[in-house]
């Protein structure tokens, strides 16, 4: 099977495949700790369910979209 590849301009100049099964792997193993991020980054005001909804949906949005 084939891997998609994409790629990403470094700081350095020099584009970088990267492999995006690996990309979507370390997303989902990060999960956890980009919720909790994203939990302390939103207002404090909107209560504490919303803000962990919120959260939830900020993190899943990083994950890759489904591939065909």
């Amino acid at each position: 099977m084939e891997q998609q590849q994409e790629t990403a301009d470094l700081p350095g100049g020099s584009p970088t495949l990267i492999d995006v099964e690996q990309a979507e792997a370390a997303i989902v193993e990060h999960y956890p700790r980009l919720v909790r991020l994203a939990y302390l980054v939103l207002p404090p005001g909107m209560g504490r369910t919303r803000r962990v909804l919120a959260a939830h949906g900020l993190a899943q949005r990083a994950l890759p979209r489904g591939r065909a």
